[in-house]
């Protein structure tokens, strides 16, 4: 099985065809382009920690077909990175010691891939979504507001997914008044990260509006990859009814309005 997860990761899967490996400020980076793009909006996805750039496959080809050119890079921590030693900068279980200057290198590597992407006239520069998975989502925030020493990295995005992200931090000493609609996604077997985005005067009552928030019921950590693939369906729908509303200036979804089966807990405000 471990080796079968290797072999996805490492090769995209035959069907992608839209799917472009680049090597962008000396980090590996994956692209999925949109047919016939022209002027689209883009995703800039950040990975969880040891976690690898393709690691949501199924969901970018959606976003993809969806309209979006969705690009992620390999940050330094990644499954397969450069070798750097797999304990955390901090630990996550400290968050009162992290700094602005925690996984900055991140923040580094987003603000100068997108510097190499956002001039491809296949790119609408005005038009950017930051999404993340787990540490990923730490660091989409960050560079929406939430941690203001990276507002120097000059991004505007139009709106902010996160799926399970890691927000402890910024319950501790961040900001939570982004400059973006933002959507936190959770689970309820989501034991670490979950619960803080959740409950009363956590994340996301902290959070500044437009802001959602959607609890799957029985989604792990792991369920925003290619690990757990019972969820892909939810999380794309829910995902694309969020980006509708705020990147395509569509209509609020019904989605965002009424729970579903397997959705435990929804909250949307603008």
């Amino acid at each position: 099985m471990r080796l079968l997860l290797l072999l996805l990761l490492l090769c995209p899967p035959l069907w992608a065809q839209t799917v472009e490996k680049r090597q962008l400020a000396g980090r590996p980076v994956m692209i999925w382009w949109p047919k016939n793009a022209a002027k689209s909006p883009a995703v800039l996805f950040s990975h969880g920690w040891r976690g690898v750039n393709n690691q949501s496959a199924p969901l970018m080809r959606t976003l993809a077909q969806a309209g979006y050119v969705v690009v992620a890079p390999n940050h330094k921590d990644a499954l397969f990175g450069t070798g750097i030693p797999p304990e955390p900068q901090i630990s996550f279980d400290d968050p009162s010691m992290w700094t602005p200057d925690t996984y900055r290198d991140r923040a580094e590597d987003l603000s100068e891939i997108w510097r190499a992407v956002r001039t491809d006239p296949r790119v609408d520069p005005l038009r950017l979504v930051l999404m993340g998975h787990s540490l990923g989502g730490y660091t989409s925030m960050g560079l929406s507001g939430a941690i203001p020493a990276w507002d120097s990295y000059g991004f505007q995005p139009q709106a902010v997914v996160c799926f399970s992200p890691f927000t402890t931090p910024y319950l501790e000493h961040g900001s939570l008044a982004l400059r973006a609609p933002v959507m936190y996604q959770g689970g309820t077997e989501d034991d670490f990260i979950t619960p803080p985005v959740a409950r009363p005067n956590g994340t996301y009552d902290r959070s500044s509006k437009p802001k959602c928030f959607v609890e799957f019921e029985g989604a792990l950590h792991t369920s925003w990859s290619i690990l757990d693939p019972d969820y892909e369906d939810l999380i794309a729908d829910y995902t694309l009814a969020f980006l509708d509303h705020f990147v395509m200036k569509k209509p609020v979804s019904p989605l965002l309005r009424k729970k579903p089966p397997g959705v435990s807990d929804l909250r949307f405000e603008e």
